[in-house]
């Protein structure tokens, strides 16, 4: 007896994306970002090519960055990889972003209240940060992690 995978386990295992996996330099004040490359771990990280589809991103513009805390926590956890669409800047309600917040890489949810945004985070341990207090800057919008599709309001 033989085992067969269907053909779109097939399809997207020779079709997929390699994101290269790095860390973000960041400065207080500063909009922009460098990228430097992931030294210890992944080196990269695979996107299934229907998910590539299905986003419709541009492979050149997707970073993959480990998750530093536990802030997102049930549902992405601490040293997890996402993907990150860097031109996907545009700060859209309930959705999960990389930021520059103050010069500090953090990966939280947006959300709009009261015509004011917050950092939002699922943990308990975390309290929503009202960006007023401080520089933030949109790296991208986090839309993959290994497995499943990252979009759409939480």
């Amino acid at each position: 007896m033989t085992w067969a995978q269907p053909q779109a386990a097939l399809t997207d295992q020779i079709d997929s994306i390699s994101v290269r996996a790095v860390k973000l330099r960041l400065r207080a004040g500063i909009s922009g970002f460098e990228v430097e490359p992931e030294m210890f771990g992944a080196k990269h990280v695979q996107m299934t090519g229907s998910a590539a589809r299905e986003l419709g991103v541009d492979g050149s513009r997707l970073l993959a960055l480990q998750v530093a805390d536990r802030g997102l926590e049930p549902l992405v956890f601490e040293d997890d990889w996402v993907v990150v669409d860097t031109a996907d800047t545009v700060k859209r309600n309930r959705e999960v972003y990389a930021v520059n917040w103050d010069g500090e890489a953090v990966i939280a949810q947006l959300l709009q209240r009261g015509g004011q945004w917050y950092l939002s985070f699922l943990h308990p341990d975390f309290e929503p940060i009202n960006v007023r207090s401080g520089q933030m800057n949109v790296v991208g919008r986090v839309v993959y992690q290994p497995g499943r599709l990252l979009t759409g309001r939480l």
